[in-house]
């Protein structure tokens, strides 16, 4: 029967070589600039975040603005269509009615209507 055997690690070796020497360019004061250079798609993206933000915000406040104006009007128009409502309502009793019928020489039956049988003929 086989045996598992463990890879040993390598030993790690002592290297002599230098650490790598940066470009006169970067270091000192122009070590912001190379940072911002490199790393210049993610400062992209959050500028383009931050404008759809701002404009999101805008957007939103204006659409505020509208739903206030519209409950305002619509305020206005319920006002209204109470007020008509309970005018027609007003208009339609029957003493109105009467009222405003007289004048074209109508008037109110004081006996109960009679009721028409018509007889067929065979």
């Amino acid at each position: 029967m086989a045996t598992n055997r463990f890879k040993q690690a390598p030993s790690p070796v002592a290297t002599g070589s230098k650490p790598k020497r940066q470009p006169a360019i970067v270091s000192g004061l122009n070590m912001s600039a190379f940072y911002l250079f490199k790393n210049i798609y993610f400062i992209f993206y959050l500028a383009f975040l931050g404008i759809v933000y701002i404009a999101n915000s805008h957007y939103a406040v204006q659409t505020i603005k509208e739903i206030k104006v519209l409950q305002k009007e619509l305020r206005a128009v319920r006002y209204e269509s109470n007020s008509k409502k309970s005018e027609l309502m007003y208009q339609s009793m029957e003493s109105v009615v009467a009222r405003k019928v007289e004048k074209l020489g109508l008037e109110e039956l004081d006996s109960k209507p009679k009721k028409i049988i018509r007889k067929h003929a065979q």
